[in-house]
């Protein structure tokens, strides 16, 4: 697929999360982005799951599959989620019940995504790759930070990568890993990688809903068809909070929200 822009603001992982997607849709705004992405995740940990959905199809343009997503619609896909992911896949399966009609079109939508897609970002650019999780295991293979370039999962994936440049999110580590080079975090906000010729990457966008670099302000990024710039947005964590604690759902994942962990 294609679409006509000068600057692609890419969102992932946003968890349920509505404080934290509000906060980000606000200064996505302000940078005036022509195309919003975004690479799964919609759902899981948060509180928010209808509100996120029907903003996350109002705003963006592109929206893959998450594996938070598909355990929503099939247990087979929770395999390995520790017991508070499967608590929240549970509570959400309940709050957006299937069993009423005004929740059929959610259902519908989750259905039809994909968690690996091609996109040329303008006419005569290059097509680049979105992913989830990996080029290799789109919906839900784990790049993390700390993998070196020789670890097998990062060697198979640029392996496996379709084109020069992948995004991804699902670790909500912000950062790069450039073929051969340990991964480069993406360090607050207006961080930035200038794309070299002949280089291929791996970039990271971080999380809307549930950052887990240390830093508990929401990740996004930006490109503009050389430069990919990371941005720091605060929002409303204790709100955010309530929420989870409202909800009853577990207490860690509000608490998780203040350290950005």
């Amino acid at each position: 697929m294609g679409w006509i822009l000068a600057l692609i603001a890419l969102i992932s992982d946003l968890h349920s999360n509505l404080e934290a997607l509000d906060a980000v849709l606000r200064d996505v705004e302000a940078q005036k982005p022509d195309t919003i992405v975004c690479l799964g995740d919609i759902v899981g940990y948060g509180a928010s799951p209808r509100d996120v959905i029907l903003r996350t199809r109002e705003v963006c343009q592109v929206v893959l599959q998450g594996n938070h997503d598909a355990a929503l619609l099939d247990d087979r896909d929770a395999a390995g989620f520790n017991e508070r992911a499967l608590r929240a896949i549970e509570w959400t399966r309940a709050a957006l019940d299937a069993e009423r009609e005004e929740n059929w079109p959610l259902w519908d939508w989750l259905g039809g995504l994909v968690p690996s897609m091609d996109a040329t970002p303008d006419a005569g650019a290059e097509t680049v790759h979105l992913v989830h999780a990996s080029p290799r295991h789109p919906l839900a293979e784990y790049l993390m930070p700390n993998f070196g370039p020789e670890n097998e999962r990062v060697a198979g994936s640029f392996a496996a990568a379709r084109h020069r440049l992948t995004y991804y999110g699902h670790t909500h580590h912000p950062g790069w890993f450039a073929e051969g080079d340990a991964f480069r975090r993406a360090v607050d906000n207006d961080a930035s990688l200038k794309i070299e010729p002949g280089r291929r990457y791996m970039i990271n966008v971080g999380s809307v809903g549930q950052p887990r670099d240390g830093d508990p302000r929401s990740s996004y990024a930006l490109f503009d068809g050389e430069t990919v710039r990371w941005r720091r947005v605060a929002y409303d964590h204790q709100a955010a909070g309530r929420r989870i604690l409202e909800a009853g759902l577990p207490a860690s994942l509000a608490e998780r929200l203040l350290v950005g962990r």
